[in-house]
């Protein structure tokens, strides 16, 4: 005799357009502009003003709004802690590395935006809805690739818990993949492709002092 899930797994397919279109209507609101002011290519901090309050508010809502767990630090601090600091900046300029590093971490940006002598305040001007869209999209992709690690079943939401989930075959819990770990895996690859080591392993394999 078949038995029924307990719960139902959810796995609409991707769409990038409405996902998009669900990013920006969230963060009109958030910011609330009117929809005509804003575009995939507007600038949060630059041309809407936002400030690091409302940068919590549309962080909190998109991941309500998708289900999912965004990182938490911005791209120069994610940059900065993998590789060292002095690889990506120097008495506060981007260096030559860092700048082609951001690059191809934003690949929504224009290349041209990532200029010689980029100041590190500069950079959060580059921030704008794509970005925030391009990020929703490979959380909601690395989600979509997650099964049960007990049995290999589909994830289902938990009633009353939106941000839980669970093995609809089993029950078991499953974690929604961190947007920090995906955002820091991206990362490494591009430093490889740019013939870059993460910090940490040049300090294990040139050994801690004695």
């Amino acid at each position: 005799m078949q038995t029924t899930p307990a719960h139902t797994p959810v796995q609409p397919p991707i769409d990038p357009a409405a996902v998009r279109a669900r990013v920006l209507e969230i963060i009109v609101r958030c910011l609330d502009c009117k929809p005509a002011s804003l575009s995939m290519n507007s600038s949060l901090w630059g041309e809407l003003g936002a400030e690091s309050l409302d940068m919590l508010d549309i962080v909190y809502s998109l991941e309500r709004a998708f289900v999912i767990r965004l990182p938490r630090l911005n791209l120069f601090q994610r940059t900065s802690n993998l590789f060292g600091a002095d690889t990506v900046v120097v008495n506060g300029v981007i260096t030559p590395v860092g700048l082609e590093l951001m690059r191809r971490s934003m690949p929504e940006v224009r290349a041209e935006a990532f200029h010689q002598n980029m100041r590190i305040q500069e950079l959060r001007q580059l921030v704008t809805v794509e970005s925030f869209a391009r990020i929703v999209l490979r959380c909601l992709a690395a989600k979509a690739a997650l099964r049960c690690r007990l049995c290999g079943g589909m994830p289902a939401p938990v009633p009353d818990s939106p941000m839980e989930l669970v093995c609809a075959e089993c029950g078991a819990s499953i974690d929604l993949p961190s947007g920090e770990e995906l955002m820091m895996a991206d990362l490494v690859r591009i430093g490889a492709e740019l013939g870059l080591t993460p910090a940490a392993a040049r300090e294990t394999t040139t050994g801690a002092p004695a």
